[in-house]
Protein backbone atom coordinates (compact mmCIF):
# COMPACT_ATOMS: atom_id res chain seq x y z
CA UNK A 1 0.00 0.00 0.00
CA UNK A 2 1.25 3.41 -0.97
CA UNK A 3 0.11 7.29 0.30
CA UNK A 4 1.87 9.84 -1.66
CA UNK A 5 1.87 13.84 -1.68
CA UNK A 6 3.65 16.05 -3.38
CA UNK A 7 3.97 19.88 -2.38
CA UNK A 8 6.56 23.16 -1.70
CA UNK A 9 8.75 22.79 0.80
CA UNK A 10 9.72 25.64 3.74
CA UNK A 11 12.81 26.49 1.44
CA UNK A 12 10.01 26.95 -1.69
CA UNK A 13 11.71 23.73 -3.05
CA UNK A 14 9.18 20.49 -4.13
CA UNK A 15 8.81 18.10 -1.84
CA UNK A 16 7.68 14.36 -2.30
CA UNK A 17 6.26 12.29 0.98
CA UNK A 18 5.00 9.05 0.83
CA UNK A 19 3.71 6.00 3.22
CA UNK A 20 4.70 2.79 2.96
CA UNK A 21 2.90 -0.57 4.41
CA UNK A 22 4.26 -4.04 3.06
CA UNK A 23 1.99 -7.26 4.23
CA UNK A 24 4.66 -10.59 4.33
CA UNK A 25 2.86 -13.98 4.16
CA UNK A 26 -0.45 -14.39 4.75
CA UNK A 27 -0.99 -11.31 7.34
CA UNK A 28 -2.09 -9.11 4.48
CA UNK A 29 -5.68 -10.21 5.00
CA UNK A 30 -5.39 -9.35 8.55
CA UNK A 31 -5.69 -5.57 8.30
CA UNK A 32 -9.19 -4.95 7.32
CA UNK A 33 -10.20 -6.70 10.54
CA UNK A 34 -7.58 -4.54 12.49
CA UNK A 35 -10.10 -1.96 12.76
CA UNK A 36 -12.54 -3.71 15.05
CA UNK A 37 -9.39 -4.49 17.36
CA UNK A 38 -8.34 -1.01 17.38
CA UNK A 39 -11.96 0.16 18.30
CA UNK A 40 -12.65 -2.60 21.07
CA UNK A 41 -8.83 -2.04 22.58
CA UNK A 42 -9.96 1.63 22.68
CA UNK A 43 -13.46 0.76 24.14
CA UNK A 44 -11.26 -0.97 27.16
CA UNK A 45 -9.22 1.55 27.92
CA UNK A 46 -12.34 4.30 28.45
CA UNK A 47 -12.21 5.95 24.93
CA UNK A 48 -15.58 5.04 23.38
CA UNK A 49 -16.12 6.31 19.86
CA UNK A 50 -18.85 8.61 19.22
CA UNK A 51 -22.56 7.04 18.26
CA UNK A 52 -23.49 8.01 14.60
CA UNK A 53 -22.39 7.18 11.41
CA UNK A 54 -19.06 9.32 10.00
CA UNK A 55 -15.29 9.12 8.82
CA UNK A 56 -13.06 7.26 11.31
CA UNK A 57 -10.36 9.42 10.61
CA UNK A 58 -10.27 10.34 14.31
CA UNK A 59 -11.46 7.03 16.36
CA UNK A 60 -8.78 4.45 14.87
CA UNK A 61 -5.53 6.32 14.25
CA UNK A 62 -1.80 4.97 12.39
CA UNK A 63 -0.67 4.50 16.05
CA UNK A 64 -3.71 2.21 17.15
CA UNK A 65 -2.65 0.10 13.16
CA UNK A 66 1.10 0.11 14.78
CA UNK A 67 0.59 -1.83 17.64
CA UNK A 68 -1.07 -4.76 16.16
CA UNK A 69 0.89 -4.43 12.95
CA UNK A 70 3.64 -5.32 15.91
CA UNK A 71 2.13 -8.67 15.95
CA UNK A 72 2.54 -9.76 12.50
CA UNK A 73 4.83 -9.80 9.60
CA UNK A 74 3.68 -6.33 8.94
CA UNK A 75 6.32 -3.17 8.10
CA UNK A 76 5.34 0.60 7.64
CA UNK A 77 7.53 3.63 6.84
CA UNK A 78 7.73 7.02 5.54
CA UNK A 79 10.11 8.15 2.96
CA UNK A 80 10.71 11.61 1.94
CA UNK A 81 12.08 12.89 -1.49
CA UNK A 82 13.78 15.96 -1.28
CA UNK A 83 16.23 17.74 -4.13
CA UNK A 84 19.82 16.39 -4.39
CA UNK A 85 20.99 13.04 -4.90
CA UNK A 86 20.91 10.38 -2.02
CA UNK A 87 22.84 6.77 -1.83
CA UNK A 88 20.58 4.47 -3.46
CA UNK A 89 19.53 2.48 -0.03
CA UNK A 90 19.01 5.48 1.97
CA UNK A 91 16.41 7.03 -0.97
CA UNK A 92 14.64 3.28 -1.19
CA UNK A 93 14.63 2.92 2.94
CA UNK A 94 13.64 6.31 3.77
CA UNK A 95 13.37 7.02 7.83
CA UNK A 96 14.10 3.50 8.54
CA UNK A 97 17.67 3.85 6.88
CA UNK A 98 18.58 5.64 10.44
CA UNK A 99 17.59 2.23 12.11
CA UNK A 100 20.33 0.16 10.10
CA UNK A 101 23.15 -0.70 12.42
CA UNK A 102 26.14 1.49 11.63
CA UNK A 103 28.16 -0.90 9.58
CA UNK A 104 25.15 -1.62 7.59
CA UNK A 105 24.64 2.10 6.60
CA UNK A 106 28.80 2.48 6.51
CA UNK A 107 28.74 0.03 3.44
CA UNK A 108 26.03 1.59 1.56
CA UNK A 109 26.85 5.38 1.99
CA UNK A 110 27.95 5.21 -1.47
CA UNK A 111 28.97 8.31 -3.22
CA UNK A 112 31.75 7.15 -5.64
CA UNK A 113 33.62 4.53 -4.62
CA UNK A 114 34.22 2.07 -1.71
CA UNK A 115 35.85 -1.67 -1.30
CA UNK A 116 35.69 -3.90 1.53
CA UNK A 117 37.75 -7.28 2.04
CA UNK A 118 36.73 -10.42 4.30
CA UNK A 119 36.19 -13.84 4.78
CA UNK A 120 33.07 -16.17 3.33
CA UNK A 121 32.30 -19.79 3.29
CA UNK A 122 30.47 -21.01 0.20
CA UNK A 123 28.26 -23.80 -0.50
CA UNK A 124 27.37 -24.71 -4.09
CA UNK A 125 24.04 -26.91 -5.74
CA UNK A 126 25.10 -29.73 -7.06
CA UNK A 127 22.42 -30.76 -9.42
CA UNK A 128 23.64 -30.78 -13.38
CA UNK A 129 20.83 -27.41 -13.43
CA UNK A 130 21.94 -25.92 -10.49
CA UNK A 131 26.02 -25.97 -11.52
CA UNK A 132 25.12 -24.18 -15.12
CA UNK A 133 22.84 -21.81 -13.36
CA UNK A 134 25.62 -20.84 -11.29
CA UNK A 135 28.05 -21.56 -14.08
CA UNK A 136 26.10 -18.83 -16.29
CA UNK A 137 25.79 -15.77 -13.52
CA UNK A 138 29.35 -17.11 -12.22
CA UNK A 139 29.25 -17.45 -9.09
CA UNK A 140 32.23 -18.67 -6.95
CA UNK A 141 33.16 -22.01 -6.45
CA UNK A 142 32.49 -23.99 -2.63
CA UNK A 143 35.01 -23.31 -0.29
CA UNK A 144 35.15 -22.51 3.76
CA UNK A 145 37.14 -19.42 5.24
CA UNK A 146 37.64 -18.19 1.14
CA UNK A 147 39.32 -14.62 1.20
CA UNK A 148 36.63 -12.12 -0.67
CA UNK A 149 36.73 -8.49 -1.66
CA UNK A 150 33.66 -6.47 -3.13
CA UNK A 151 34.43 -3.44 -4.98
CA UNK A 152 31.51 -0.90 -4.93
CA UNK A 153 30.97 1.96 -7.94
CA UNK A 154 28.86 4.58 -8.45
CA UNK A 155 28.13 4.93 -12.47
CA UNK A 156 25.17 6.78 -14.09
CA UNK A 157 22.85 6.36 -10.67
CA UNK A 158 23.49 3.05 -10.83
CA UNK A 159 25.69 0.99 -7.89
CA UNK A 160 28.07 -1.63 -9.80
CA UNK A 161 29.14 -4.56 -7.59
CA UNK A 162 32.14 -6.65 -8.58
CA UNK A 163 32.64 -9.33 -5.79
CA UNK A 164 35.66 -11.50 -5.81
CA UNK A 165 36.44 -14.93 -4.36
CA UNK A 166 39.45 -15.92 -3.97
CA UNK A 167 40.26 -14.17 -7.54
CA UNK A 168 37.20 -15.60 -8.65
CA UNK A 169 35.01 -12.66 -9.79
CA UNK A 170 31.64 -11.60 -10.95
CA UNK A 171 29.57 -8.61 -11.08
CA UNK A 172 25.85 -6.95 -11.11
CA UNK A 173 24.51 -3.65 -11.05
CA UNK A 174 21.69 -2.40 -8.17
CA UNK A 175 19.28 0.47 -9.05
CA UNK A 176 16.17 1.93 -8.47
CA UNK A 177 13.44 0.50 -9.83
CA UNK A 178 10.48 2.09 -12.17
CA UNK A 179 7.02 2.22 -12.63
CA UNK A 180 5.83 -0.80 -10.22
CA UNK A 181 9.20 -1.31 -9.26
CA UNK A 182 10.02 2.29 -8.40
CA UNK A 183 10.54 1.30 -4.46
CA UNK A 184 12.32 -2.08 -5.52
CA UNK A 185 15.94 -2.70 -5.58
CA UNK A 186 16.99 -3.80 -9.27
CA UNK A 187 19.83 -6.23 -9.36
CA UNK A 188 20.83 -6.99 -12.58
CA UNK A 189 22.87 -9.70 -13.30
CA UNK A 190 23.64 -9.71 -17.53
CA UNK A 191 20.06 -10.39 -19.03
CA UNK A 192 18.04 -11.36 -15.43
CA UNK A 193 16.70 -8.80 -13.79
CA UNK A 194 15.02 -9.40 -9.91
CA UNK A 195 13.58 -6.79 -8.08
CA UNK A 196 13.66 -6.83 -4.23
CA UNK A 197 12.02 -5.26 -1.62
CA UNK A 198 14.70 -3.87 1.51
CA UNK A 199 12.82 -4.95 4.80
CA UNK A 200 14.17 -3.72 8.16
CA UNK A 201 13.76 -6.80 10.47
CA UNK A 202 14.88 -7.12 13.93
CA UNK A 203 18.30 -5.22 12.71
CA UNK A 204 18.66 -7.18 9.62
CA UNK A 205 18.02 -5.77 6.03
CA UNK A 206 16.15 -9.05 3.87
CA UNK A 207 16.56 -8.78 0.13
CA UNK A 208 13.05 -10.56 -0.90
CA UNK A 209 12.39 -11.18 -4.26
CA UNK A 210 9.21 -9.22 -5.53
CA UNK A 211 9.68 -10.14 -9.25
CA UNK A 212 11.97 -10.95 -11.80
CA UNK A 213 12.57 -10.37 -15.72
CA UNK A 214 14.62 -12.08 -18.37
CA UNK A 215 15.78 -9.76 -21.14
CA UNK A 216 13.63 -7.01 -20.28
CA UNK A 217 10.75 -9.03 -20.07
CA UNK A 218 8.37 -9.42 -17.34
CA UNK A 219 8.24 -13.18 -15.77
CA UNK A 220 5.84 -15.15 -13.67
CA UNK A 221 6.94 -14.83 -9.73
CA UNK A 222 6.46 -18.23 -9.64
CA UNK A 223 9.08 -19.35 -12.46
CA UNK A 224 11.70 -17.02 -10.82
CA UNK A 225 14.53 -17.79 -8.23
CA UNK A 226 14.13 -17.86 -4.60
CA UNK A 227 16.15 -16.24 -2.13
CA UNK A 228 17.28 -16.04 1.47
CA UNK A 229 19.24 -13.13 1.58
CA UNK A 230 19.86 -10.61 4.15
CA UNK A 231 22.60 -8.28 6.09
CA UNK A 232 23.05 -7.82 9.22
CA UNK A 233 25.81 -6.75 12.38
CA UNK A 234 27.89 -9.04 14.65
CA UNK A 235 30.84 -7.95 15.96
CA UNK A 236 30.73 -4.44 15.18
CA UNK A 237 31.45 -5.84 11.84
CA UNK A 238 29.12 -6.16 8.23
CA UNK A 239 28.27 -9.51 7.68
CA UNK A 240 26.11 -11.24 4.62
CA UNK A 241 24.04 -14.38 3.98
CA UNK A 242 23.37 -14.35 0.45
CA UNK A 243 21.18 -18.19 -0.40
CA UNK A 244 19.57 -18.66 -3.90
CA UNK A 245 17.91 -21.46 -5.17
CA UNK A 246 15.13 -22.60 -7.66
CA UNK A 247 11.88 -24.59 -7.30
CA UNK A 248 13.92 -26.86 -11.13
CA UNK A 249 17.20 -26.68 -9.70
CA UNK A 250 17.19 -26.75 -5.48
CA UNK A 251 20.17 -24.79 -3.83
CA UNK A 252 22.15 -22.67 -6.95
CA UNK A 253 24.55 -20.86 -4.25
CA UNK A 254 24.59 -20.47 -1.01
CA UNK A 255 27.66 -17.88 0.26
CA UNK A 256 28.07 -15.90 3.78
CA UNK A 257 30.53 -14.17 5.59
CA UNK A 258 31.91 -10.63 6.93
CA UNK A 259 33.42 -7.76 5.35
CA UNK A 260 35.72 -4.31 6.39
CA UNK A 261 35.44 -1.50 4.55
CA UNK A 262 39.35 -0.33 2.99
CA UNK A 263 40.81 2.13 1.91
CA UNK A 264 41.18 0.76 -1.75
CA UNK A 265 43.44 3.75 -3.61
CA UNK A 266 45.42 0.97 -5.05
CA UNK A 267 45.30 -2.72 -5.12
CA UNK A 268 47.40 -3.12 -1.67
CA UNK A 269 44.27 -2.23 0.67
CA UNK A 270 44.40 -1.44 3.91
CA UNK A 271 41.26 -1.13 6.82
CA UNK A 272 39.59 2.06 6.35
CA UNK A 273 40.09 3.96 9.35
CA UNK A 274 36.90 6.06 8.94
CA UNK A 275 35.22 2.86 7.83
CA UNK A 276 36.30 0.77 10.94
CA UNK A 277 35.32 3.61 13.96
CA UNK A 278 31.55 3.63 12.20
CA UNK A 279 31.69 -0.10 12.32
CA UNK A 280 33.28 -1.25 15.52
CA UNK A 281 32.51 1.99 17.48
CA UNK A 282 31.42 1.11 20.84
CA UNK A 283 28.36 2.76 20.09
CA UNK A 284 26.93 -0.44 18.01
Amino acid sequence: MLVAIEGIGRQGARVGRSWHLIAEGDDGPFIPSMACAAIIRGCLAGRRPAPGARAAINDVTLADYEQLFARRAIHTGIRETVPGALPLYRRLLGEAYESLPPPLRVMHELKGTLCAEGRAAVTRGSGVLARLAGAIIGFPHAGDDVPVRVDFKLEHGRERWTRSFAGHSFHSTQEQGRGRSEWLLCERFGPLCVGLALILDQGRLRLVVRRWSLCGILMPRWLGPDSNSYEYAENGRFRFHVEISHPLTGLIVSYRGWLVPQDCASDACVPSHSGLTAATGAGH
